[in-house]
């Protein structure tokens, strides 16, 4: 009788152990892309010298601190910071290729806190009366190109087991990448509708994500939430 309950318990940690490893992904509401318009993405994305697993790639990081130093205005820097932001997409695309789990999620962090630092400068950028409306437009297209690798990222990465934080760091980068649309829609008002996870998205619509009606003077002060999006699971 002991040797079975021990057999049992075994049994047990053995299972609660391997099955959370293939439950821990979520299904995002993303649109289905062909693998052209991915690759498509990937080269109107800014090249890539090395990517982070490269001995070298320090020597990238310190380049574009510098280059970001010496950006004249918060305009100037909100429009690197978003080249940069295509760039560490496009790393994480490129490393979950090649199976570089752990790289891959911590580009995908990259890739949000460079979110985050873009839309603090652009805000900056109109409290000091600076014109961001060319920037919003600019933006828009390269944030199209982001929709495609996120979903291109959340369906390789459904070929892997969990790990490296590499769940929670998309749940991440997928909200900021929504909070993001949403602050360009208040900034001017539709292009929201552009974005297909936007559109779809009932969370965006009804839920704790949804996009408030701001005054015309405060429209990026109050149109910015910070809430985590719901995820969508089937």
């Amino acid at each position: 009788m002991r040797i079975f309950s021990a057999c049992l318990l075994i049994f047990l940690l053995l299972f609660f152990l391997t099955v959370p490893l293939s439950l821990a992904h979520t299904d995002y509401q993303f649109p289905s892309y062909t693998e052209g318009q991915v690759n498509e993405a990937l080269a109107k994305t800014v090249p890539i010298r090395f990517l982070p697993s490269n001995p070298l790639y320090f020597l990238i990081t310190v380049k574009e601190m510098v280059s970001r130093f010496f950006r004249p205005s918060s305009l100037e820097k909100a429009r690197f910071d978003s080249i940069l932001s295509g760039k560490r997409l496009k790393e994480t695309y490129l490393l979950l290729e090649k199976g570089d789990i752990k790289n891959a999620s911590k580009s995908l962090r990259r890739y949000s806190k460079r979110l985050d630092s873009m839309t603090r400068q652009t805000e900056k950028a109109r409290s000091q009366n600076q014109s961001v409306v060319a920037f919003i437009d600019e933006l828009t297209e390269g944030l199209k190109l982001h929709e495609v690798l996120l979903s291109a990222i959340s369906t390789k990465w459904q070929n892997y087991q969990e790990g490296y934080n590499f769940d929670d760091n998309f749940d991440a980068a997928f909200g900021e990448f929504i909070k993001t649309i949403l602050t360009i829609d208040n900034i001017k008002p539709g292009l929201k509708n552009r974005f297909k996870t936007a559109t779809s998205s009932a969370t965006l619509e009804d839920g704790p994500f949804a996009s408030p009606t701001p005054s015309p003077s405060l429209m990026i002060q109050d149109g910015s939430p910070s809430a985590k999006p719901r995820r969508i699971i089937y």
